[in-house]
């Protein structure tokens, strides 16, 4: 059975990871991360779900250190901690998903269209006031280049 972390979204598919299959990453999220999600979903999935009007699959959300190292995530990628999830908006331009989250009261940190992909969607963490900093990622993970966007 689903663990239900908001109305549309689950535990199990923000740890979901093929990478942590494949490799036999473990990649259970503690209590704390749980609650880090629960938080993401609630303030940012959900709001943006609405907003684009359609289902959101998320590509990945929590990544434990071993496998963020595995995908080449930045040492400090706020998906360590249950703050962030890549988003792909169903039948949605991702471009267009990515301008009306951005322009939107949502309190991302950091909104990310990576290479058409995905959008990446990260809070800051408890305590921190939003960047609410919006780029363009091409490239490749672990290799990408951002450039900021207004």
């Amino acid at each position: 059975m689903a663990t239900s972390l908001s109305d549309h979204f689950t535990l199990e598919e923000l740890v979901y990871s093929e990478t942590a299959e494949r490799l036999g990453v473990d990649n259970s999220a503690s209590p704390e991360i749980v609650d880090n999600l629960t938080h993401l979903c609630e303030v940012a999935l959900e709001p943006l779900r609405e907003l684009w009007g359609v289902p959101v699959k998320i590509d990945s959300g929590y990544r434990c250190p071993e496998l963020n190292h595995d995908v080449h995530g930045v040492y400090d990628s706020e998906h360590l901690f249950g703050h962030a999830a890549d988003c792909i908006p169903q039948g949605l331009n991702l471009r267009d998903a990515f301008d009306t989250a951005k322009d939107s009261n949502v309190p991302y940190d950091q909104i990310i269209i990576e290479e058409n992909l995905w959008v990446h969607v990260g809070l800051a963490a408890d305590g921190v006031t939003p960047r609410r900093e919006a780029l363009i990622a091409v490239g490749t993970p672990g290799h990408w280049t951002y450039q900021k966007v207004d």
